[in-house]
This record gives structure tokens, sequence and C-alpha cells, in this order.
């Protein structure tokens, strides 16, 4: 990686630009105000440094005021809906509307595929029994997201360039992997999941339906041109989609209300639904999914220097409509461990019995409620996989150019790369692994669990620092004291994981070794203090990560 100049910035124009106008604008950074004014002593001289000033403003005008930009700074999200004056009233529906969104667009990551796999396993495998693990993880993951919401709020910046500012480089990269792996991972299932979709509504072959996907998602992504309201419209369409469709298969079903309900009350792990109950936790509560909704609470104009009261106000609406969207997402997880409680679980069955997975829960609900479930499954599994894609294309986004900068010059180069990164391996499992592919769905929402602590812990720690958050936002002593429980319980469900899956010696010593390091980084990331720097100007930026748009820049930058 080559460094930017130390010097001179190198400057660049998103729009087309002459060359002539470039190296004016360049020209311009090497004369500051001062020097131009003292320059007098030759009056054609002085009256071309300033021709080049006002042929450098015109341009600034022609070019909608936009500031020449350099390629390492952070992707901007620029607000877009005004959320107006601070309200006197204690509530206002109002109000509420201009800050829903962001919510709605975070929940669609708990109605991804992943989850839906893991909700009718769990249901299949244990019936009602982990109905109340369902809860408290949407429970939990609704904490750490407002958590998450609150640092976007205040700061104005998300998490993915928060965690550069306050960690060392090395710890940054090792963050960044973690987040990236578990962004590939919920990928494959999304990816995998539209195309099983596909061959159930379509009958296409599932290599086909990964590419179909990927090109859809261009497709999708194009309406975020069309403004931030219009795609928050769009998801909440998906979402309704498949509300209706998995709740008309539960009404269909004939569920137990009473089980239902004792199922969420009474904790209770089945011996052999250990496996499912880590892999529900993993996949309702998604690592990336921190990274999106700091990110996406950017969307929302609170002014150019929001006062304490102002910034109260947002945390305050962004909580509703995020409790509101989360609750909508657990009665949809939870119509799908129901509809699969009820068509296969059987307390006497033996404990290798073969559970159902996305490829071929269709072919149980047609054999059980008819022909149609199955479709509506098809159709609602389909509305889970495009938007949950979408979605993580969006947090690859954050996190990618959070933790490197923005490095990309247009937004479908964004895209593409992060689309890339995860349809290789999703490819190579539509084509080599989908007969092992439930096996394989299992065992990626289990990393997701593995993933998450790396991420929990920074929040934690940079939402109690008074560095980074204003005194009156910082977590009370009560809230860190009991997310930090609630990590610590994700933690020790992967420690019991490591152990239930000791099978011979030579597993023992690999997972000894993997747990000990996991473990290890675990302790040490929470022993760290922080390092908080506020944000980089042109000026004192180090440019660690910065990478040379062109061959020009490169030469420039060796000068």
């Amino acid at each position: 990686m080559v460094p930017h100049a130390t010097e001179h910035d190198t400057l660049d124009f998103d729009d087309n630009e002459s060359e002539l106008d470039s190296l004016n604008d360049y020209g311009r950074s090497l004369y500051k105000p001062q020097q131009l004014q003292q320059q007098q002593s030759d009056e054609s001289s002085s009256s071309l440094l300033l021709s080049d000033v006002d042929d450098m403003n015109n341009n600034n005008n022609n070019n909608n005021g936009r500031r020449p930009r350099r390629r390492n700074a952070d992707l901007e999200i620029k607000p877009e809906i005004d959320t107006g004056e601070v309200s006197d009233s204690c509530f206002s529906f109002k109000k509420l509307w201009k800050y829903t969104g962001p919510g709605w667009l975070m929940s669609i990551a708990y109605l991804d595929p992943g989850n839906l796999e893991s909700d009718l396993q769990a249901g299949a495998v244990a019936g009602y029994k982990l109905l109340w693990l369902l809860l408290w993880s949407h429970i939990m993951g609704l904490v750490f997201q407002l958590l998450s919401a609150r640092l976007g709020t205040v700061t104005g910046q998300h998490l993915a360039q928060l965690i550069r500012q306050v960690y060392s480089k090395k710890m940054s990269i090792a963050l960044w992997a973690f987040a990236q792996i578990a962004i590939i991972g919920a990928d494959i299932m999304e990816i995998i999941g539209t195309a099983i979709a596909l061959h159930i509504l379509l009958r296409l072959p599932l290599w086909v339906g990964v590419l179909i996907t990927t090109v859809d998602t261009f497709t999708f992504m194009m309406i975020q041109r069309y403004g931030m309201r219009k795609m928050e419209a769009f998801f909440m369409v998906l979402i309704l989609i498949m509300t209706t469709c998995f709740w008309v298969e539960m009404v269909v079903s004939k569920p137990d209300v009473p089980q239902i309900f004792s199922g969420m009350l009474i904790p209770i792990v089945p011996k052999n639904g250990v496996v499912q109950a880590v892999g529900m936790l993993g996949a309702v509560v998604m690592p990336h999914n921190m990274f999106l909704h700091s990110a996406l609470v950017g969307s929302r104009d609170l002014g150019p220097e929001p006062t304490v009261r102002k910034r109260q106000e947002a945390n305050f609406y962004f909580g509703i409509e995020s409790g509101l969207a989360l609750f909508l997402s657990f009665l949809v997880n939870l119509a799908i461990v129901v509809v699969f409680a009820q068509v296969f679980y059987k307390p006497d069955a033996p404990e290798n019995v073969e559970l159902p997975g996305l490829a071929d829960a269709d072919a149980v609900l047609k054999r059980t409620l008819g022909s149609s479930a199955q479709y509506l499954w098809g159709a609602g599994l389909l509305a889970a996989g495009q938007s949950s894609t979408m979605t993580g294309t969006f947090a690859g986004q954050y996190v990618t150019e959070g933790f490197f900068g923005n490095i990309f010059r247009k937004d479908w180069h964004r895209v593409a790369m992060t689309r890339g990164i995860s349809l290789v391996p999703s490819m190579l499992v539509a084509i080599f692994a989908v007969d092992h592919f439930d096996n394989m769905g299992e065992l990626l929402n289990v990393l997701q669990s593995v993933c998450l602590p790396p991420v929990l812990i920074p929040i934690l720690k940079l939402c109690a620092s008074t560095s980074v958050m204003s005194p009156e936002f910082t977590t009370s002593t009560l809230m860190h004291l009991i997310c930090w429980l609630l990590t610590a319980v994700v933690i020790g469900f992967n420690v019991f994981l490591f152990i239930t899956h000791i099978s011979s010696w030579s597993s023992l010593a690999l997972i000894s070794l993997f747990g000990f390091f996991y473990l290890a980084f675990i302790a040490y990331l929470a022993w760290l203090p922080l390092d908080y720097k506020p944000k980089a100007t042109h000026d004192d930026d180090d440019g660690w990560m910065a990478i040379p748009e062109n061959d020009d820049e490169e030469i420039s930058l060796r000068a």
C-alpha cells in the first residue's frame, strides 16, 4: 500500500472534469489566501493567480458545490430526512414517522434465511421449548441495537469508523476480519436461501438462482438513488409479505396456544437441541447488523450542531421504532418455529433423526399442510432472501469503508466488491455442497455466535467512554453491567458449544487450540483500554489504509 503525500493532498472530483480544471484546483491548494495578497509586485502575475482562483470557484459552482475529496476519506452518510425542531410534547406520531425507517431496515437481518432455518430446526427438534430463547435473543438484540444507534446519533459516526479511531491498526484489522467473516457467512445463507426460493417457485437450478440473486441485487440497489424513504418503503413491503405468508401457515397448522406461552416463559434447552439453541442465538443477533444500524441513523438530519435535547429526542424515537420492528420480527420467527413444531416435532423421536432445512422445508409443508403451503413458504423465503441480501450489501459497504476509508470511486464499485466477496463461496456451495447445505447452514449460524463478542465488546466500551460519548449519553452503571452479563452469556454459549463438539483426541486438540486463542483474544479485547482520537482532518490523517486512485496519483505520491 502506498501512503498519500503528507505535505500536499492529492485532489479528486467525482464528476467529469477537464484536466486543466483539476490542475487549477491542485494549484490553488499550494497558495493560501494570505500568500495571494502578498504577491502584488507583479500585476500580471497577480491577476493570473486571481483568475485561477475565480476559475476554481466557478468550477466548484458548476460542480454543485462539491468539494474535492480524498480517496481515503470516510464514506459520508447524507442526512436526507429533516426531523425538524425538538418537539415539546412527550410523544408525537408525526415525529415518530420522521424517525421511522432505520429500525425496520435493521430488523431485516432478524428475518434472513439463516434465521428461518434456525427457527424451523428449533421447532422440529424441540417443539415449543426454545421459544423463550427466541424471545430473549430479540430482547438482547434490541439492547445492543439501541446502543449501536446511540453511538451513531451522538457521535455522528458509525461503529466501524469509531473502532478505527480507538484501536490500533492491528486490532482494527482483527476486528474487521471478525466482522467480514460474519458478513460472508450471513451472505452465503441469504444468497443460497434466495436461490432455494427461486427453485421452489420456478424450479430453477440453485446455481442459476445464485446468479440471478447477484444480478438483481444490483437492480434493487438502484432504489437507493430514489431516496431513503422509497427504499425504506420497499423493505417494509417485503416485511409485510413475509409476515403474511408465515402467519397464514401458522394459522393453518392449528397451533397449541397455551403451549406457545409456556414455551416463551419456561427456560428449557433439550439435550438434543443445544446446537440449535446456540445457532438461534447467533442467527438472531448478527454482528454486522450493529455496524448497519449505527450507520443508518445518519440518514436523519438532526441539524448542523444538534443540542442534547435533540439527540435525546432522536434516541427516544429510534428506540420506539426499533422496538416495534423487532417485535414484528419476533412474531414472524415465532410463526416459523410453531409451524414446524406442529408439522414435524415428535417428543419420542430418536436423537439422530434428520431435521428439515431450507432445501426440503417446502416438501415437509406440502406433505402436511397442502401444496399452497409450499408456495407460501417459497414467497416468504424469497422476500426474506432478497431483503436481507440488500441490507447485507449495505452492511458490507459500511464495514469496509469504515475500516479502510472511502476506497471506491463509484457506488457500483462498492456493490460489486461486497457482492463478489460473497458470490464466490455461495456459488461453490451451490455447485459442490448442495446435498450438505442444511448442515452447513447450521454451522454458519454458529459462526455468527462466535463472531458476536468481538463486536459487542467495542460497543460496550465506546458507549461507556466519556471521551467518545458526552456524559449525558454514556450508559449507566446498571445498564453497563447488564450488557457485560449478556456478552458473557454469549461467550459461555460458545464455550459450551466447543465442549460439546469434542468427540476424539484430535478434535480435543484442535478445539482446545482454537478455544485458547479465541478466549485469549476476547479477554485481551475486554482489557484493552480505548485510545480515542478525534476524527482526523486532512492535515493530520496518517493514511494508514490509503489506496491511490490511479497511476497519476501513485506517481505524485512517490514524488
